[in-house]
């Protein structure tokens, strides 16, 4: 009952150590998803803390949850509207502008004095704790809000600058959700890594060294641009004395998220050098043990470079097409798009249908062309349709075209997810005008003698030594002599046969240590 799972189990371990090359890929995997997760959990905490503070303001003034903001301009020539509708053409214009640089919009003069006088003491406190209360002027209506805490006197900011908090706001929780997508993104790429290298799967390396390029990228873009952009734009709008606000409420954010943003880069440009190293190594390995198994023609090893690469676009559009679709979910839930929203219905059909059809439809593709099942394909290819028909259509809506617009995580993901799509599917039907000419018949072979590998037994020092000889049999050459086959040999009637140049018996099997590579065929 227990044998297969041991057996995996006994595979698996074989398969890690079965060189250095495979520990050292197995311990730095390992190692690099928990780094850099404890960097990904740190960016959350400082996201989530500085989100919560605004968070607190913003809804103790009272805004309305489908008032968002449109920020238009550029560096000390910023614009800053609030809108509660998404504006796109319509005869009145939802937005109204509540600060523009250098212009005093709506100002409460006593809010901003008070703001500079008290913004460091405010800052402070935040670790120790405070309070956010709303505060109503003498005819009882909301004029802003009081933060309070035991070490600082209570500091007053008016509703105006509560109102301009609100894009500091959307801001920091799109970061959030950022952050909790890279966690869980270094855990499946953990996964992914430790599948390939216990499997010996070359798709899997590719699918992992490819994401790990994605991700220096953006760690890139956000170290490079996106932090300190931000940071111009918080401290004109929010910080600049003589403002609404004139509170320096982010002092520590941006220097802390900073320092974490090189350490992330500099571990993600780290490990797409060292996996880029052992994935090549591996890559190497895998490809001669593969042809060197089964022995296949080159135009079969031609259609299974295709196979491998359907494999590694599938694996890595899971992913992509997954968080893609949650990042829609949380906005359509949880901003101004859920008041906004006029066909939510319909959209949640899409999301719904997606999340039903994403794993079948990996699996159509992935074993349709392993199988050489038209059907399968078929199948496939009416999903995937069905994927970009759908998503496609979504770029009619308002609410869609603005978000994607607004948040560059969105769109890039959204892309990403078209770009896969579309490449597997062409994949896969460059696969199909190949079927039968050898694949599945070698894919067979290949997963039969799969039970046969060096995974399942003990490692010996000979077996080894054979792998960098590139022999077969590993063995030393006996005391005594072995059989051979003569050149000629004389036949009963006293005529003279030919036979073959004389040709050395095999080993006896006492002389042969058991090598663990799989018979050539």
């Amino acid at each position: 009952m227990f044998h297969k799972p041991t057996l995996i189990l006994k595979s698996t371990y074989a398969a890690i150590t079965l060189s250095r090359v495979t520990i050292a890929f197995f311990l730095f995997s390992l190692i690099h998803c928990f780094a850099q997760g404890i960097i990904q959990a740190l960016l959350y905490s400082v996201d989530s803390e500085f989100e919560g503070v605004v968070t607190q303001i913003v809804q103790a003034a009272k805004i309305p949850l489908q008032n968002l903001t449109l920020l238009q301009g550029s560096p000390n020539h910023w614009t800053l509207s609030m809108c509660d509708d998404i504006p796109h053409g319509q005869p009145r214009y939802p937005c109204s502008v509540i600060f523009q640089s250098g212009v005093g919009v709506g100002k409460t003069p006593g809010a901003v004095e008070a703001g500079i006088r008290d913004s460091v003491s405010i800052l402070q406190d935040y670790n120790a704790g405070f309070t956010v209360a709303p505060s109503f002027d003498s005819n009882n209506s909301l004029a802003g809000v009081t933060v309070e805490s035991s070490a600082a006197p209570p500091v007053f900011l008016s509703r105006q600058c509560a109102r301009i908090l609100v894009y500091p706001q959307q801001v920091l929780q799109n970061s959030v959700r950022e952050d909790i997508t890279f966690i869980f993104f270094q855990f499946w790429l953990m996964g992914v890594s430790l599948f390939g290298v216990s499997r010996g799967s070359i798709p899997h390396m590719l699918t992992a060294l490819g994401s790990r390029f994605l991700i220096t990228a953006w760690s890139s873009y956000i170290l490079i641009y996106r932090t300190n952009s931000q940071k111009g734009i918080f401290q004109e709008i929010v910080s600049t004395p003589g403002t609404e606000c004139g509170v320096e409420l982010f002092p520590t954010y941006f220097g802390t998220r900073y320092a974490f943003n090189v350490a992330d880069a500099v571990l993600n440009f780290s490990a797409l050098f060292v996996s880029g190293l052992l994935s090549w190594n591996l890559l190497k390995v895998y490809k001669a043990q593969s042809v060197k198994r089964v022995g296949a023609p080159e135009n079969v090893m031609r259609i299974y470079k295709f196979f491998m690469a359907v494999q590694a676009v599938l694996q890595l559009e899971v992913f992509v097409l997954i968080v893609a679709t949650s990042l829609w979910v949380d906005l359509l839930t949880k901003t101004a798009i859920s008041v906004l929203s006029t066909h939510t219905t319909l959209y949640n059909a899409l999301i719904l249908a997606t999340t039903i059809l994403v794993i079948p439809w990996i699996a159509l593709g992935w074993y349709g062309v392993r199988l050489e099942r038209k059907s399968f394909i078929i199948s496939f290819l009416g999903v995937g349709f069905f994927f970009i028909a759908g998503w496609s259509i979504m770029f009619y809506s308002i609410v869609y075209r603005w978000s994607f617009v607004q948040w560059p995580y969105l769109a890039c993901f959204g892309v990403a997810s078209f770009i896969l799509i579309i490449a597997s599917m062409v994949l896969a039907t460059i696969c199909w005008r190949n079927f039968d000419q050898g694949l599945a018949e070698y894919l067979h072979a290949e997963a039969a003698l799969a039970d046969f590998t060096p995974e399942v037994f003990q490692h010996s020092d000979i077996e080894k030594s054979g792998e960098k000889n590139g022999d077969f049999y590993t063995y030393d050459e006996p005391d005594f002599p072995l059989p051979t086959f003569h050149a000629k040999a004389h036949s009963r009637s006293g005529s003279d046969s030919s036979f073959p140049a004389p040709i050395r018996g095999p080993p006896p099997s006492y002389d042969k240590p058991y090598s663990s590579k799989p018979m050539p065929f």
